[in-house]
């Protein structure tokens, strides 16, 4: 089966792709991210995903991978609500209808997403976006849970040096992911940093 797999980020790639592969796939990945922000965090992402696709584990491993790189900021905020858990539902959707629909017009026989790797990710809404995605476009949606892998695939990204985030993507979610903490800030001049 030829599958198209929606790719998120580099680190949540890395062991799924081995364990799709052994289970006789034939994959190709769909960097299409318009949640990440801001510019330099996707375009950080994106050269993760290209270092991945470059530098393969074994020679024979590698994977081709197709991207839209265009920064996504104004389509990403006119289409999700602003509030988890409906913004994560309206993204899932976003992305995996665009991945479902250029598996449709370059002969894959099936998508699916990284996404259902993290155990960061809201799993079934994660797996109830592909399966519309799958009805919309009449391209049948792979279906996996491999949270197990996630440790495993974060080494072998620590391994091979690539970027590991420390948030989901999207302003919002970085927000979330921040605004608990305190950092120190640098006034200028010699004077001592405030904490904010």
């Amino acid at each position: 089966m030829k599958l198209l797999l929606h790719i998120c980020c580099a680190p949540c790639v890395c062991a799924p792709m081995e364990e799709l592969r052994a289970n006789g796939l034939e994959i190709e990945g769909y960097f299409y991210n318009p949640n990440i922000h801001p510019l330099l965090e996707f375009r950080r992402r994106l050269k993760a995903v290209k270092v991945y696709e470059s530098t393969p584990p074994q020679a024979d491993s590698s994977i081709p991978i197709h991207y839209c790189e265009d920064y996504g900021l104004e389509e990403f905020l006119s289409t999700v609500d602003r509030e988890a858990p409906k913004r994560c539902e309206d993204c899932y959707r976003m992305r995996l209808l665009s991945t479902a629909r250029y598996a449709k017009g370059h002969g894959f026989d099936a998508f699916s997403t990284a996404l259902l790797f993290s155990t960061h990710q809201k799993h079934e809404l994660v797996k109830g976006a592909g399966e519309e995605a799958a009805r919309l476009t009449g391209v049948p949606f792979h279906y996996m849970d491999y949270r197990h892998l996630y440790e495993k695939s974060h080494a072998m990204a620590r391994k091979r040096c690539l970027y590991l985030q420390s948030y989901c993507g999207c302003i919002f979610s970085e927000y979330e992911r921040y605004a608990p903490t305190t950092k120190y800030l640098y006034k200028g001049d010699g004077e001592e940093a405030e904490r904010i």
